[in-house]
Order: C-alpha cells, then structure tokens, then sequence
C-alpha cells in the first residue's frame, strides 16, 4: 500500500512538473527566411501562389521519391488546395490550403499535418519589389498545444527546419530567373483587354515535352507553310497554341498553327482543322526570345486574378515577325492573348 501511494504521488507530481514545464515553454514557433531574386514581383508571385508551381521548388517534398500529390480547386486562388501522402517515415499525409491571396504582393497558406503525428501549421509569402528586384519573404509559423509544446524545448526550429526554407528558396530563385524579362523589354507588360476574333486553324496538336518545344514547332510550322503554299493557300501570322502546361510532368498539349482565309482547308493526314470561338480577351507583346514569354504569361494571370477573370485554354501566341529574317532576338514581338470570361 505503501508503494502504490509513492507511485501515485509520483505520477501526480510528474504531470503537475509536466503542466507547469508546459506553462514556461511556448506553443507557437516559427521562422522567417528571405531572398533576393533578379525577377519583377509578378513572375515570383506566379511560383508562390499556384502549388503545382510550389512543389516543383519547395524542397519538402524532395527527400521522399514515393510523394503522390492531388489537387483540389482553381489553383493561384483562395481555397485551393495540395494533398500530399508520402513515406510514413519521411513526408506522411497532409495538405496545404491557399487561405488568402494579394496578387503580386502576398500568399498565406494553411497547413495540415495528417500523418504520422496530426499538427497545424501557417506560411506565408510577401513579396516587395524594387528596379526588377523582388524580395521574398518565407514565414512559417506551427503550434503545439499544451502539454505537447514541452516538446518545442528540446526542438530547435531554426536548425531542423531552416536549412530546408533556404534550400527551397534558392530553387525558387534558380526556377524563376529562367524565365525574366529579357533585356529590352519593359519591367511592367502593358496589358489590353479585346475580343479575340473567331479564328480557324489549320494545325498538328500533340502532347510535348517542354523542352522539345522548339524543335516540334518548327518542324511542323515548316509543315504546315509548305502545305499552304503547295494548295497556294496565304496563311495568317504563325501562332503557337497552347492547351495544357503540366509543371509536375513538364508537359504541355500544344499545337503550331496557322489562321486560314475563310472557306479554306488544308488537306494532310496529319493536319486537322479547329476554329477558336470569338471571346472577350486580354494581350500582351513580349519582345525578345521565344523562351522567355513565359513572364508575359505570368503579366496576364496577375491581371486575371486582379481584376476577377477566369482564364479559358488556349493560350494563344502569335509570332509578329519572322525570326530568319529579323536577327536581331530583342526585336522578336510575341503577341501573348489569354481568353478570359
């Protein structure tokens, strides 16, 4: 009886050590990382705020090769959501929420560790621009409750989990300067809003790796010519059509076409015909290299998302002069368009 009553007064003054300890030791934690990136702020706010962009460059899901991810919602806004399940061991369950969105400045997500231990967390990004330089601030912030947070004594936040933000931010960096404005265009696109007229195309449509995109447009750009001058046909500007970009795959479903006059087909067994509907629109011209209209690309969804549209595939670029006759890349005119509703 004597034992039994020492045990007892030793488990009760064990969890009293343990509710007041839990008293003493904070029940949040969190760390901020930044860094410089030599992009204007609407090219990094496109990385942050669409999540199939951030898994690309976030190291968190790096460590574990069996991570499965699914997405619900419009990705880049409110609500949207990645859940990812993994190795028990390394990555577990969870999901991630965009919470609130200010385009071109700032991104708060939501986080929700499912397995192998259940915890909340919160992260944020704002982004401040200064002469094409942007800033990117990463703040992550978890709780603990109590008596759990006792924990958080002997966890060191900024050892554990800081290397892995710095890791993330330095790829976020490396991905976005690939795709900056290039010397010689404006840091800030003019955007314009019209209808983009009813348009048919004869064009071949594939599914692509984006970094066999040049090769399958010129291919079949040069097809599609010499197809129109042998039935003596006098196509429109060349245009590149854009149905599908995958950032997980690096795919895209795209198409090299050309406008036809009406009342004019090409025939070819690889050659199909599609008419893109009239529709309210926005546009941009990008000058420079091809490989870097993306940040044009990135211009127009910031508009989308400012002004309350919905973008519609495809996205359509059509290419305003020719390259073999115009040497000079800075003076090569993208004409970018977005169909929007």
């Amino acid at each position: 009886m004597k034992y039994l009553r020492l045990f007892i007064f030793f488990i009760v003054s064990l969890i009293v050590v343990v509710m007041v300890f839990s008293w003493l030791v904070p029940v949040k934690q969190s760390l901020d990382k930044s860094i410089s990136i030599q992009a204007p702020a609407a090219v990094v706010y496109e990385q942050v705020a669409r999540l199939e962009n951030f898994n690309q460059w976030s190291s968190w899901n790096q460590h574990d090769s069996t991570v499965k991810l699914e997405y619900t919602g419009t990705d880049g806004s409110a609500g949207a959501s990645s859940h990812w399940t993994g190795d028990p061991k390394i990555s577990g369950e969870g999901r991630i929420t965009i919470d609130s969105l200010e385009p071109g400045k700032m991104v708060s997500q939501k986080i929700h560790f499912i397995k192998p231990k259940e915890g909340h967390a919160s992260s944020s990004f704002t982004l401040s621009e200064l002469n094409g330089l942007t800033t990117v601030s990463w703040h992550f912030e978890s709780e603990t409750p109590r008596p759990w947070n006792i924990f958080n004594f002997f966890s060191d936040i900024e050892k554990n989990l800081g290397p892995e933000f710095e890791k993330g931010l330095a790829a976020l960096k490396a991905r976005v300067e690939k795709v900056t404005v290039p010397s010689g265009q404006s840091a800030a696109y003019e955007v314009k809003e019209m209808d983009f007229p009813e348009t048919k195309y004869a064009l071949i449509r594939q599914e692509v790796k984006w970094n066999d995109i040049p090769v399958f447009y010129a291919g079949h750009i040069s097809i599609l010519n010499a197809e129109a001058q042998r039935q003596k046909i006098k196509p429109g500007t060349a245009t590149g059509l854009y149905f599908t970009w995958d950032s997980r795959q690096q795919l895209t479903e795209m198409a090299a076409a050309i406008p036809l006059p009406e009342g004019k087909e090409l025939g070819s067994p690889i050659i199909r015909m599609e008419t893109i509907n009239k529709s309210k629109a926005i546009y941009t011209d990008h000058f420079g290299d091809y490989e870097k209209t993306l940040a044009a690309w990135t211009f127009l969804r910031q508009y989308i998302a400012s002004h309350n549209l919905k973008e519609k595939a495809p996205v359509i670029e059509q290419y305003l002069n020719d390259p073999a006759t115009v040497k000079d890349t800075a003076k090569w005119q993208t004409r970018v368009w977005m169909l929007v509703e």
